[in-house]
């Protein structure tokens, strides 16, 4: 599509999330734009951490297999307190997975970026704008126009929802003079990415030095890549670390540095904060561009790919007319106090890394160590995750709305599938008479359902539903669950009125 268009959504930023989003809507056949302000990908890392939500979600758009292809399980974080000694331990769920993925596996962001591109690329509905420079912003009616500066002169790109993934300095939230509460974390670290060329003794996992004398960070990463991020200490200055020198001087204590290439290193802020406002009227904010948190839990890139798919398919419902615009609301009535749940949780892991007081050091291994006696030595790291609490679910639908439904590997005709594979829209999941059987109907909320059975291979959900005692569930296009147990009937019927449509009578 060219020209003067009007397109469905525009999205500002070409980002991981921003071209997630892209492949969410323009699957669905939406006229989708996207404008970028760089040339081409940026082939340095950032994000180095995939959670199985992230994994689930490329699923989505078929490109799981693909970028988990040359990735690297992360098995979990050491944190080690002064005296060298391990003071907490986080680390990842084992098998077998619920959501059908790897717990968290370690990935290169630049390789990642140019599978989600060129998935875009086969899109006939999306059309991508490269170096286009956002320059002004106007929203009239039912019409959000954003103009652009680019190498060819002033363009301007007309839409009927704007999504702003475009980053920590978004413009985007500038233009909605959307406010940030600064949720009070401020500190500056190092972030130095390295080849390693030969063998060197390093720790067997990700490992958080807590030493109050040089706070360190020692990620694995994928591959032979090694990160170290090293807190800029009191009466240092930031300049300091523009000197190589200076850098090897900090790591080695941890490494031998005449075993790395370096490929990059950078001086980061980590900071937490996040938007008060995500939405005004037809424009919504998405990503850093709506909250940014330090990367001690590793949830920045994944908490904006659930932002996608959180959004993507209400804007779908909206678009095609099967909802109205009640339905966006719900965006940031779910994602933001999410985020700020994780936000707190990293904040105070970065606090534990970060401590530079001798004696407050003490005090927190100490602290740590008691709770390790007390809690048993380890904490699953997706347990720190938690649900949806409020939002677009059934008002009583059980303790299980709001979380993710499981996914489990299922055969159907002879096929073996994840069950995301053979669903779509609002999908009702029930125990079928038999072993380990299911019996899935799609497309609920359309009054033209389908359903089939299936057999659960491993009997992963149906032995969670049985232990449990649920018979049913609803599970949105998410994959997060809007209600579970209680009669089949009356849940789909409160499903037709949260979307204020009647009951139709071929309903299940």
């Amino acid at each position: 599509m060219t020209g003067d268009c009007l397109y469905d959504v525009l999205i500002l930023g070409y980002g991981p999330v921003g071209a997630t989003m892209a492949n969410l809507l323009g699957q669905e056949g939406h006229r989708v734009a996207v404008a970028e302000m760089h040339p081409e990908v940026f082939e340095k890392p950032r994000a180095v951490n995939l959670d199985q939500e992230a994994l689930r979600l490329f699923q989505r758009v078929g490109l799981a297999e693909q970028i988990s292809n040359g990735c690297v399980p992360h098995f979990g974080t050491n944190f080690l307190g002064a005296d060298g000694e391990l003071i907490k331990a986080i680390y990842s769920a084992p098998p077998p997975y619920p959501l059908g993925w790897p717990a968290n596996l370690m990935f290169i962001q630049p390789e990642a970026e140019r599978l989600l591109r060129k998935r875009v690329e086969t899109l006939d509905s999306v059309d991508v704008r490269l170096e286009h420079t956002a320059n002004a912003f106007e929203q009239t009616g039912d019409v959000v126009a954003v103009s652009f500066d680019t190498p060819s002169g002033t363009r301007t790109v007309r839409a009927r929802y704007l999504v702003g993934c475009d980053g920590a300095n978004s413009p985007t939230r500038e233009w909605m003079g959307a406010t940030q509460t600064d949720l009070g974390f401020s500190e500056h670290y190092v972030v130095v990415d390295a080849w390693i060329t030969r063998d060197t003794p390093l720790p067997s996992r990700t490992t958080q030095y807590c030493y109050p004398d040089a706070p360190t960070s020692y990620v694995i990463c994928s591959g032979n890549l090694r990160r170290w991020e090293l807190k800029i200490l009191p009466g240092e200055r930031v300049d300091d670390y523009n000197d190589l020198s200076r850098i090897k001087t900090r790591l080695a204590p941890f490494v031998e540095v005449d075993a790395l290439k370096f490929w990059r290193s950078a001086v980061y802020h980590f900071d937490a904060r996040v938007a008060d406002a995500w939405r005004k009227g037809r424009a919504f904010l998405a990503g850093d561009a709506a909250h940014t948190m330090p990367p001690f839990l590793g949830q920045g890139l994944n908490s904006g790919l659930r932002d996608a798919a959180n959004l993507s398919w209400r804007l779908t419902y909206v678009l095609r007319g099967m909802a109205d615009e009640t339905l966006l609301q719900s965006y940031q009535t779910e994602r933001r106090p999410h985020i700020l749940a994780v936000t707190e949780i990293t904040k105070d892991l970065g606090k534990i890394v970060g401590e530079t007081d001798p004696a407050r050091a003490t005090d927190r291994d100490q602290r740590l160590r008691a709770e390790m006696a007390e809690n048993g030595p380890v904490t699953v790291r997706q347990a720190l995750i938690p649900p949806i609490a409020k939002g677009f679910l059934d008002k009583v639908g059980g303790e299980l709305a709001g979380t993710l439904a499981p996914q489990p590997r299922v055969s159907r005709d002879g096929e073996s599938r994840l069950l995301d594979d053979l669903m779509s829209g609002f999908s009702m999941v029930q125990l079928a008479p038999g072993d380990k059987l299911l019996a899935v109907t799609n497309d609920l909320e359309t009054g033209s359902s389908t359903a089939f059975t299936c057999h659960d291979t491993e009997g992963l959900l149906t032995g969670s539903m049985r232990d449990r005692g649920i018979k049913m569930m609803i599970v949105r296009p998410d994959g997060v669950i809007w209600s579970a147990g209680g009669d089949p009937v009356d849940v789909i019927e409160r499903l037709y009125a949260a979307f204020t449509k009647p009951v139709p009578e071929s309903c299940p």
